[in-house]
């Protein structure tokens, strides 16, 4: 019996366990009644928006003999119903209006087709969500009807902006804003200031503008000029917009937008030096040369390397890596003896940043001395003296021989 039991455990299918849930849970967003404001009888719409305001996710583990893994999913909420309750006000459509699955960031509208009492009045029907194993909501939504009462509506203003895609430190850059008006009514005096970060960047001229009146719905395009500063770090840049405006009733308001600069650097390489090890090159022996390459852009030059066409044999190509701005690193040739003379050759130097491909040529000469040849110059020298005493001599002898006979 004991060895059937085994047996059993043994051939048992994998199981789950350790099942983590989080509670599912939803949120009305928004809402809107169409008309805003209902007359006595008046039929109309109530529109609500669920949203899934359910954290984290949810973890199973799966058991196999003396294996487990860890499987993670989002929890996403099931909606058993959305119904309207209300003792004044009439449901003119099906009550349940919605069942389902709401996924994550998820927005649904659930829309209610209702008729206003034949009393004016402020009511406050609510709308009942049930979540399936969650947080059930119940939401009281206000109706108006036929008073002079109104939920305060607000302007709600909107940043935009046109500019390149990539900005390069030390230019100037033209683009413009766009500022627009989601929000319920209409915005008045509006001041749009751009707060630049000195030095960093700044406004080229006009770095504030009025707009007298802006209504909902509508939008205002203004042109702005950006200066970017040369020393800026490469990455995102925010630079702050700051919009005042006055609603209905006097109150002034402040929103605050931001235009985003991508600042990618600008590599520029050139060549500081150009040496030999030994530094003295002797005909006929094998020499190192290495060209120095300095980068003195704003960015990283990437996968640098240098090819030389220098008619002596040895390598002629040469990788150099990535050089920051600033630092400088050597492209080294190792080449073969070669006979005395003067060798000219180009250099080409290439590589790649965030704007795309580069490269320079460079006209360079290389000098490789003949041998020392001083001491035989010396000796040859000595002759031609000792031959032209000689011959002197020899020629004054003569001469003296001549006059005595």
């Amino acid at each position: 019996m004991f060895i059937l039991f085994w047996l059993i455990l043994v051939n048992l299918p994998a199981s789950a366990a350790g099942d983590t849930t989080q509670t599912p849970s939803v949120i009305i967003q928004d809402y809107k009644i169409t008309p805003a404001v209902l007359t006595a009888g008046e039929k109309g719409t109530l529109m609500v928006t669920l949203k899934s305001v359910t954290p984290g996710t949810k973890t199973s583990s799966i058991t196999s003999g003396s294996d487990t893994a860890s499987l993670s999913s989002p929890v996403i909420p099931y909606i058993d119903s959305v119904t309207f309750k209300s003792k004044d006000i009439e449901l003119l459509s099906a009550d349940s209006k919605f069942e389902g699955n709401i996924g994550p960031d998820q927005a649904v509208p659930v829309t209610f087709y209702i008729q206003a009492p034949q009393k004016n009045g402020l009511y406050f029907p609510e709308v009942w969500i049930r979540v399936r194993d969650g947080q059930s909501l119940k939401y009281p939504v206000p109706v108006n009807v036929g008073t002079q009462l109104s939920v305060l509506r607000t302007p709600t203003l909107s940043l935009e902006n046109s500019f390149p895609p990539m900005i390069k430190p030390g230019t100037k850059i033209d683009g413009n804003i766009t500022i627009r008006n989601e929000g319920s009514t209409q915005a008045d005096n509006i001041q749009v200031t751009v707060n630049g970060s000195s030095p960093s960047v700044i406004a080229s001229g006009i770095s504030s503008f009025q707009i007298a009146n802006l209504p909902t719905g509508e939008s205002v395009t203004r042109n702005l000029a950006l200066l970017v500063d040369k020393n800026i770090q490469a990455g995102l840049v925010e630079v702050p917009v700051k919009m005042n405006y006055v609603l209905l009733d006097g109150t002034t308001m402040e929103q605050v937008g931001s235009i985003g600069l991508d600042i990618r650097g600008v590599a520029e390489l050139g060549i500081t030096a150009v040496e030999t090890t030994p530094s003295r090159v002797a005909q006929g022996e094998k020499f190192d040369l290495m060209i120095r390459v300095q980068n003195t852009g704003t960015g990283d030059a990437k996968s640098v390397s240098a090819t030389i066409d220098l008619p002596i044999g040895g390598t002629r190509e040469a990788f150099v890596g990535k050089i920051k701005p600033g630092n400088d690193a050597p492209a080294t040739f190792i080449l073969e003896g070669a006979k005395a003379g003067d060798y000219p050759y180009k250099a080409t130097i290439s590589w790649n940043d965030d704007w795309g491909e580069h490269s320079f040529t460079r006209d360079l000469s290389q000098t490789v001395p003949g041998s020392d040849d001083s001491g035989t110059y010396y000796t040859g020298a000595v002759i031609l003296i000792i031959i032209g005493v000689l011959a002197f001599w020899y020629w004054r002898r003569r001469a003296d021989s001549d006059e005595m006979v």
